[in-house]
């Protein structure tokens, strides 16, 4: 096997297992869905508080569901710890001066620190978003191609849409995301989102592949839960 090759195969399983431990959040992500689901659960905004509603639906899922099935993966071991608005640095594409970025959830996997490199710190973020409008979601994407992260950001992104109008569903917003992007010209590409199996009999999840500015492509996990009937303005 020559150098290149050696490279290659060397990302390539690198990549297969980041992959792999990516689904699993994303499933452990799922599962707490449907768990709120199950047991009936509403989110009553009079409740909130001060907190920002796209905050306060993020933090029940997070603290309520998602921390605790992310702790049952690889049991005894720490690998996941997860977090609510924490900010890592980014350099921008744009105007290229270092930012801060708050990232809605940012878990760090460090079962991959071994395959990243002992001094990294992988993590995967996923951003949350009330799809109230179309547009604040599709911009999220759009931050995604301004952006070079300074630690290891783990190379796909995470992207969550929580439905409130009863009159969408899925496919609706599928559909209308995709309407976007073939006439967005503030992002490139490469693959609207398609339907992308993440866990068995849940059918709000899906796959796009874009290009940031400087070419380097980067693909997104869209992930839609149906609120319409358990939030409560």
């Amino acid at each position: 096997m020559n150098l290149n090759a050696s490279i290659y195969a060397k990302n390539r399983e690198k990549l297969s297992l980041t992959n792999k431990r990516v689904n699993q959040i994303l499933v452990c992500t799922i599962i707490s869905y449907e768990k709120i689901l199950a047991k009936g659960v509403v989110f009553d905004y009079s409740k909130r508080g001060k907190i920002k509603p796209e905050d306060f639906l993020r933090n029940r899922l997070v603290d309520d569901y998602l921390e605790s099935e992310l702790s049952l993966i690889d049991i005894g071991t720490e690998y996941f710890t997860i977090n609510k608005e924490v900010s890592e640095e980014y350099t921008s594409l744009v105007d290229i001066q270092l930012h801060n970025d708050p990232i809605d959830i940012h878990i760090v996997d460090k079962a991959l620190k071994n395959s990243w490199g002992k001094t990294t710190k992988p993590y995967f973020a996923i951003e949350c978003k009330r799809l109230g409008s179309i547009s604040d979601y599709i911009n999220d994407t759009k931050k995604f191609t301004e952006r070079s992260y300074t630690r290891l950001r783990l190379p796909y992104e995470g992207q969550l849409g929580f439905i409130e109008n009863t009159n969408w569903n899925h496919k609706t917003v599928r559909d209308k995301i995709n309407n976007n992007l073939s006439s967005n010209s503030d992002i490139e590409t490469t693959k609207k989102l398609e339907f992308y199996t993440i866990r068995e009999k849940f059918d709000g999840s899906y796959h796009s592949v874009h290009k940031k500015k400087d070419k380097t492509p980067f693909s997104v996990f869209h992930l839609f839960f149906d609120y319409s009937k358990i939030v409560l303005s």
